[in-house]
């Protein structure tokens, strides 16, 4: 994917910030219907040419035992803008605006 500074470089570090603050919470057991897997590779960050939405593709999520899709949506300017995709195509966010996980 073609990368340009500064912006791609805010944008995720971002991804990472909220990447980082989910698996977190689910590694101390806070969010018990969330589970990740990571082949603990560098960081493999992946943008979808249509959307432009960034994910990274070595960390794998499941809600509730099903796989799900987290993303942060391009260009985005709130500070924890997080995103799951369930298998029947919904979108919610994870965080609120302060950073709270409203998506349990």
């Amino acid at each position: 994917m073609h990368r340009v500074l500064p912006r791609d470089a805010f944008n995720d570090a971002n991804l990472l910030k909220c990447i980082g603050q989910l698996t977190l919470l689910i590694g101390e057991a806070l969010l018990k219907n969330w589970q990740f897997e990571y082949d603990g590779e560098p960081f493999d960050i992946q943008q979808d040419e249509s959307s432009g939405n960034t994910s990274i593709s070595n960390i794998a999520f499941t809600y509730k035992e099903q796989p799900v899709a987290v993303f942060r949506p391009i260009n985005a300017r709130e500070p924890w803008p997080l995103y799951v995709e369930l298998e029947t195509g919904d979108v919610e966010p994870i965080f609120d605006y302060q950073g709270n996980v409203i998506y349990r």
